[in-house]
């Protein structure tokens, strides 16, 4: 077998935004070197190094390292990288419907 040097890139959060053996990678600037070895798992890192993809079904990171160590991050950490979806505005029906429910309201004496 040959002997591979497995790499990670993380970015400011510690978020593993890559892993790579090191004959897929031309410069090494960004990357950090986590792991060696024997074997396909090493070869192949982008695919077989972690347990799982790199990201989630909503693109978010499962992975960080720090202290040296990977470790998945959890539900909450990855929630927040999750993009906060905009408010959508009321439809016309939604807001005649208000209206009306307000009229009724204010005709009821509240």
């Amino acid at each position: 077998g040959i002997y591979m040097r497995v790499f990670i890139k993380i970015d400011s959060k510690n978020r593993i935004t890559a892993v790579n053996s090191e004959i897929f990678i031309s410069d090494f600037s960004g990357w950090t070197e986590i792991d060696s070895g024997d074997g396909d798992k090493f070869a192949h890192a982008q695919g077989n190094y972690l347990p799982m993809p790199l990201t989630d079904e909503n693109g978010c990171y499962r992975y960080k390292y720090e202290n040296g160590e990977i470790s998945e991050r959890s539900a909450d950490e990855m929630a927040a990288d999750m993009p906060v979806p905009e408010p959508m505005p009321p439809s016309n029906a939604e807001l005649a419907a208000a209206i009306a429910e307000l009229a009724g309201v204010v005709m009821m004496g509240g």
